[in-house]
């Protein structure tokens, strides 16, 4: 059995060839090649490992423990002591590895450290990641503070996508880097592409490759520092939103898509459409709840994607929330058009009110500064309330106890005279 990865690597390398050597695939003892390749390339691949799941409040494996396969681990805090032989995947608070995993790592944590060594490559979402051992491939993470710390090694690039990086120790190749402010003392060893705010090189840096930067402050470059090229600074100005033509346009273009959006759902499914908006009429549920479904189903549809079973659930999952997410100002500009013109059950009243609710929505998300916290509780808001619509009609129907009807008593027979 291949894995995901390997079966989408095939197939780039297979688009690959095909596109350099389309002029001689078109004979036919070449397509014959090539084919021939590609079954070599799947019957050679290896055999799949198993995979083990733990769980529980605090989970160690020892320095004298090996685990064949991957492992998957759920609970609050992880330490790897021994060896993982294959991939590792993490959702807990905390996570230590000092030993040795064979495979990548995939961190969903609060707090990461990596002391030992990784062969493989290390991904994850978490609040901060250290770096003190070995990754001998890449590191990719979306977290508020990244550390490699003077023992730290990293064998390829490293992105981040972060508030604060930290680089006391050496990543091998490219530095991408998208965050708020960057410290390096470190080595790289290839190229640096960031944009953020503040830079700061001191005196202990190298950097071999061209150093790219646009922020909004001057990069402090310390004169001792080694760098291959001078730093090419871009200052970056934040742009005031201008109401311009252009705008204006495109604003009337998404206005109108969102009003044909609407229709076409109100007259396809006018009953769930009438839900939604009598959904959207209970506040504080729907805001509730829109809380836990804009933030809490993607992140559990990207999870599931990390696997190759939960990929078409999470992909799918994915799919039906950013339909959700489009249709949230539909059935909150509903409930608006019912305030202005009051409550109607035909198909067509609903539909222009649902119209020009949409206006007075968008023409209030112009306004500056505030518009952004006004589209952000609509979103909430127009969410919440399909979600709760959904969950009411897959509710079960309540059983309705039978009647029983109350005992007659018997009527009393007069005697006879």
């Amino acid at each position: 059995m291949l894995s995901l990865v390997e079966v989408l690597a095939l197939v780039i390398i297979g688009g690959f060839t095909a596109f350099v050597l389309r002029k001689r695939l078109r004979r036919g003892g070449a397509v014959a090649l090539v084919l021939s390749g590609f079954c070599a390339a799947f019957t050679s691949a290896p055999a799949a490992t198993a995979a083990e799941l733990r769980n529980g409040a605090s989970v160690e494996i020892s320095k004298d423990e090996t685990v064949k396969g991957d492992l998957y681990f759920t609970g609050q805090q992880l330490s790897v002591d021994g060896t993982i032989d294959g991939d590792l995947y993490v959702w807990s608070q905390e996570a230590t590895i000092r030993g040795h995993v064979t495979g990548d790592v995939f961190i969903f944590v609060q707090t990461a450290r990596i002391e030992g060594r990784v062969d493989g490559s290390v991904r994850g979402f978490c609040n901060n990641v250290t770096i003190s051992g070995t990754v001998d491939r890449s590191l990719m993470a979306w977290a508020q503070v990244i550390h490699v710390d003077n023992r730290g090694s990293i064998g390829r690039s490293l992105t981040s996508f972060s508030q604060t990086l930290s680089i006391d120790g050496k990543v091998a190749r490219d530095l991408f880097v998208r965050n708020q402010s960057t410290r390096i003392s470190g080595t790289i060893g290839g190229n640096v592409d960031e944009k953020g705010e503040t830079l700061t090189i001191e005196e202990s840096a190298q950097v071999n490759g061209t150093f790219k930067f646009e922020g909004e402050k001057d990069p402090i470059i310390s004169k001792s520092a080694k760098l291959a090229a001078p730093v090419q600074y871009t200052h970056h100005v934040k742009k005031r939103s201008e109401f311009s033509k252009h705008y204006a346009l495109w604003t009337a273009f998404l206005t109108a898509a969102y009003i044909l959006f609407g229709l076409v759902l109100f007259r396809v499914m006018p009953q769930f459409s009438l839900d939604s908006t009598r959904a959207a009429e209970s506040y504080g549920a729907s805001i509730g709840l829109g809380v836990l479904v804009l933030f809490a189903v993607p992140i559990a549809a990207l999870i599931a994607c990390v696997t190759f079973v939960g990929l078409f659930v999470g992909l799918s999952t994915l799919v039906l929330w950013l339909i959700a997410l489009c249709a949230a100002q539909i059935a909150v500009g509903a409930v608006v058009g019912q305030w202005v013109l009051g409550r109607t059950v035909d198909v067509w009243g609903r539909i222009g009110r649902m119209a020009l609710g949409v206006l007075i929505i968008r023409a209030v998300t112009l306004v500056p500064h505030l518009g952004v916290w006004i589209k952000l509780g609509v979103l909430l808001w127009g969410i919440g309330a399909i979600s709760l619509a959904l969950y009411r009609r897959f509710q079960p129907p309540a059983m309705q106890p039978a009647y029983v009807p109350p005992p007659v008593a018997p009527t009393a027979t007069a005697p006879a005279v």
